[in-house]
């Protein structure tokens, strides 16, 4: 048995006892959406998410901003025919 320090008194407070989140079986939250599919699903379903979000993401700033980096030099060759 190990010897009841201040740590391990304060150790012991630490655990959180609560038998809907950590009891002896398995835990009571279930998981829900991307959680709950299989692995495989999920991560295919998370990329693909990712994937649109990204894009429209990239063709909303296009659209709002343009892309300023292609008129800068668009504007330098119209000020610098190349010879």
């Amino acid at each position: 048995m190990i010897r009841p320090t201040p740590f391990v008194r304060q150790a012991e407070r630490l655990i959180n006892r609560n038998p809907q989140l950590f009891g002896p079986g398995p835990v009571a939250r279930r998981a829900t959406g991307i959680g709950a599919m299989p692995p495989l699903k999920g991560l295919v379903v998370c990329a693909s998410q990712g994937l649109a979000f990204g894009l429209a993401g990239g063709l909303g700033y296009n659209i709002f901003f343009g892309n300023p980096g292609i008129q800068m030099i668009e504007d330098y060759y119209k000020e610098n025919p190349p010879r």
